[in-house]
């Protein structure tokens, strides 16, 4: 309203002052002509006749012109305003001199035997323009005002719906994201109510992920501190008995499996709050498997596995160096964690013109065709008597992938027939 009304006001101020220069402009002609007409009109000859003193003219007005006539000697026979006289100028034609401090437009014809002189002051040429300007400001003031409430009132009709939607907005609360009313909506309004109802299905999408989460992990986690608290009665209970090494052994698998449980679920947190405005780069993929393998050797030696690089060519992807090793890292320790003791891991990086090929094959005893989906499920864990994991590190990877446009397949391992995990990275541009 400000900014319309203001410029409104700005554009009334350009109209009055341009009327007043036009008015002007037109008046110096229209004046100048209508000397010229007085300067013509009078004979070429004067006569005595035509000198006498016609009656008064009445008061002078600043806009009347002043006709004076002198003869070839100079003595002036006539003046229309006895009570003004004008020197004679003596340049024919029209021009502007200045007498008494004021400036007068003078229009001088000479003749066989006289000059007639007609003179105008531009003082009142002005004082008519900026009268006959200030009489438009009257008409241009209502104006404006009709104009400044009729934009008040489109305005305000114009905006009811976003005051609408406003409210709509401020009456849901988290378990009401459904679709905004878009109903007798201008189309300039469309457009934000589809941005924010897309906004609102994505926030329901994470809010829902988010109390699943808190649900499955609530559930999850209640088995495992029952554990720890029986295996802490046991332990106390086997003091004394010879029992104490068995039952504090039991104790400690079960604070690392709770553990392991623990740092999953807070990876998982982790990445859903806030792994998509991390700073992705340009990564050495080659680099990164192997500073996770070399992590992981201690690991798969105290389980009897033979962990090893078959083949790694060097390659360069885009993404989070810390969310990759989150992959790595878990597919690597899922094929340790179910492959038997004295078993065997290998892994392979292999290169081609636009995508990178990570394998992670084990001999282990594999996943069924029906369950390869469904690993990918937050806590859904195969139906294998080995089976000791939080159910979390293959739907982590797939989560890590999905972010970074890779692609995760599961297999059997031709070679190993075990588990083959393949992940498809595509290549950064060099």
């Amino acid at each position: 309203m400000i900014w319309l009304l203001s410029g409104l006001t700005v554009l009334g101020v350009v109209f009055v002052v341009a009327d007043y220069l036009t008015d002007r402009s037109l008046l110096l002609d229209v004046y100048d002509d209508q000397m010229k007409q007085i300067a013509y009109a009078i004979p070429a000859r004067f006569s005595d006749d035509d000198a006498q003193q016609p009656p008064s003219l009445g008061r002078y007005e600043k806009d009347d012109s002043i006709l004076q006539i002198w003869d070839r000697n100079g003595a002036l026979r006539y003046r229309s305003y006895p009570t003004i006289v004008l020197p004679r100028f003596s340049a024919p034609g029209l021009s502007t001199v200045i007498w008494h401090g004021e400036k007068w437009q003078i229009f001088v014809r000479v003749t066989e035997y006289d000059t007639i002189q007609v003179a105008q002051s531009l003082s009142g040429r002005r004082d008519i323009a900026i009268a006959h300007a200030t009489r438009a400001l009257l008409p241009l003031c209502i104006f404006l005002m009709i104009i400044g409430l009729l934009i008040r009132w489109s305005v305000s009709k114009g905006l009811e719906s976003l005051t609408q939607l406003s409210r709509e907005l401020a009456s849901r609360d988290s378990e009401t994201l459904g679709r905004l009313s878009s109903a007798h909506q201008p189309v300039e309004i469309r457009p934000l109510t589809h941005a924010l109802d897309t906004l609102l299905h994505r926030l329901g999408i994470a809010l829902e992920s988010q109390r699943k989460f808190i649900a499955d992990a609530s559930h999850e986690l209640r088995t495992p501190l029952a554990a720890l608290q029986i295996q802490t009665q046991l332990v106390q209970q086997s003091l004394g008995t010879g029992g104490e090494e068995k039952a504090l052994n039991d104790l400690k698998a079960g604070i690392r499996r709770t553990g392991h449980l623990v740092e999953q679920l807070l990876v998982v947190s982790r990445i859903d709050s806030g792994c998509r405005h991390d700073t992705h780069g340009a990564l050495a993929l080659h680099e990164i498997i192997r500073q996770v393998v070399i992590d992981l050797l201690p690991y798969a030696e105290v389980r009897d596995i033979n962990l090893g690089v078959e083949y790694m060519n060097e390659s360069t992807v885009v993404g989070s160096k810390h969310h990759l090793s989150i992959l790595v890292r878990n597919l690597i320790d899922n094929a340790i964690r179910y492959t038997p003791a004295g078993g065997r891991v290998d892994v392979t990086l292999r290169t081609f013109a636009q995508e990178a090929m990570l394998e992670i094959e084990d001999s282990g005893p594999g996943i069924p065709p029906e369950e390869r989906e469904r690993v990918f499920d937050r806590f859904y864990r195969c139906l294998q008597p080995q089976a000791a994991g939080s159910g979390l590190g293959l739907a982590i990877v797939k989560q890590v992938a999905d972010l970074h446009g890779a692609s995760v397949h599961l297999d059997q391992s031709r070679r190993l027939r075990g588990l083959r995990a393949s992940v498809q990275f595509p290549q950064a541009a060099a």
